[in-house]
């Protein structure tokens, strides 16, 4: 019976609840669909493009970075492979993948274009190409 009772209270205060969130709702739609609320672009990018093309050269950018880090890693993995062919493979793997996705890179914003050309998209042809 006490379990029903607060069950009771527990769905009145729901209910209140919904009710003044929906009212509260109700009245917001109208600002929100006139566009007196405006939300700034916290990207600071006005196309589709730009942003794709900003996230591509950070990426590059990163990668250009850390590059060199890893082929001084993978370079010191085979001077200290002490002859265990095992560990020199190692090495010479990281310096081969590291060179394949260093090659991606930067031939990244080539590939963009081309996409973006099959798919029709009518943008700036050199704009995609413009290295930052």
């Amino acid at each position: 019976m006490r379990g029903k009772i607060t069950s009771q209270i527990f769905m009145k205060r729901y209910k209140k609840s919904l009710q003044v969130t929906t009212v509260l709702l109700l009245l917001l739609v109208p600002i929100i669909v006139i566009g007196q609320v405006t939300i700034p672009n916290p990207l600071g990018y006005d196309t589709f493009g730009e942003l794709i093309h900003a996230i591509i050269s950070f990426i590059r950018n990163v990668a250009l970075m850390i590059a060199p880090i890893i082929f001084i890693i993978a370079g010191l993995m085979y001077y200290f492979a002490g002859g265990n062919p095992e560990k020199a493979k190692t090495a010479t793997n990281m310096i081969k993948w590291t060179l394949i996705g260093l090659a991606i890179i930067l031939v990244a914003n080539g590939i963009t274009a081309v996409i973006t050309d099959i798919m029709g998209v009518d943008t700036d042809p050199y704009s995609l190409l413009l290295l930052n």
